[in-house]
């Protein structure tokens, strides 16, 4: 099972935890019918995934919901609907649907069959947790939202943090995607680098004829993927900071420089993926426009020609 997903067992053991407070061991091994060295295993798992915290009182051992936001919005959602059958709606791979139906982000299906996807989804579509129109968010519950979305923070940020090197900075994440950058240290041996991470934005410009001077290294992760389009260099590098005038003109200078080579189409497609739509929106404006239809922090014309003349980019 994946290891941030819940068992029946689990579901039902924070749900009674959640109902009467801090427990010992053995006060819910008496109210869940299930022996205590099963109910210890159990809490151990929760524990581990930060759901529980437990405490020594005298020969006991005492369980109580953690004060992590997800594990305390989970104690709302139990509290707020005691009769939804909750450990049969967000247990196993039910929690990975919900992910990815209530933050949109296709890459939590990492790690289940498409069958074990489908399961999932009918068996909450049964529950009434979502409807079947597209989107499939849930049906007026916030809790529930509230919950999903803030422990799938943390599985991402939990994700990301074991996969990356010790010295990478997040620059986007999400769910298990990720741009980041890491020090370039030439004298250092570098550390390996998760599979499917690409280099990326300034750190790829060279192929795309023009060499920025930066001291980082700038990658991308994302499970499953076997290639980089230059529409994601351009889009990449707009991540970097969306703020930035500088990186808005680095990402203009790639597109003018490989313009025969771009589908803005497939750019605005891709923007999607990333969640810069308008930023995406505003750049292929500005191209089709010739600077003429601007947006902050797109550069004025006249400082983009400079910059095109220093980088050999033909304007126009």
């Amino acid at each position: 099972m994946l290891p941030f997903a819940f068992s029946k067992r689990e579901v039902a053991t924070a749900r009674m935890i959640s109902d009467h407070g801090s427990s010992s061991i053995r006060d819910l091994s008496t109210l869940l019918g299930k022996s205590e060295s099963s109910i210890s295993q159990t809490v151990n798992s929760l524990e581990e995934k930060g759901i529980v915290k437990t405490k020594r009182h005298g020969m006991k051992k005492l369980v109580d919901i953690s004060g992590q936001n997800y594990a305390l919005s989970l104690r709302e959602v139990f509290r707020a609907e005691p009769y939804v059958p909750w450990e049969e709606t967000i247990s196993n791979s039910n929690i990975v649907a919900l992910f990815k139906n209530i933050t949109g982000e296709e890459s939590f299906k990492l790690g289940i069959s498409s069958i074990s996807s489908w399961r999932a989804n009918h068996n909450l579509s049964m529950h009434g947790m979502y409807s079947s129109s597209p989107g499939k968010q849930p049906l007026r519950n916030s809790n529930l939202s509230r919950f999903i979305s803030e422990y799938s923070d943390h599985v991402s940020r939990s994700y990301l943090t074991e996969k990356l090197p010790r010295d990478a900075i997040i620059l986007w994440r999400s769910g298990y995607r990720c741009l980041f950058k890491i020090r370039d240290h030439a004298k250092r041996k570098p550390e390996i680098l998760p599979n499917q991470t690409f280099p990326t934005a300034l750190t790829v410009s060279p192929t795309y004829g023009i060499q920025f001077l930066t001291s980082d290294l700038y990658y991308y992760h994302e499970p499953n993927l076997t290639a980089l389009a230059v529409e994601d260099i351009i889009l990449h590098t707009l991540l970097i900071d969306p703020e930035s005038q500088a990186y808005s003109t680095y990402a203009l200078l790639l597109a003018l420089k490989n313009g025969r080579n771009i589908d803005m189409n497939l750019l605005l497609e891709k923007s999607r993926k990333y969640k810069i739509v308008d930023i995406a929106r505003n750049l292929v404006k500005y191209i089709n426009s010739n600077g003429r239809i601007r947006e902050w922090p797109l550069p004025d014309p006249k400082e983009l020609q400079e910059q095109a003349d220093l980088y050999g980019v033909r304007m126009g």
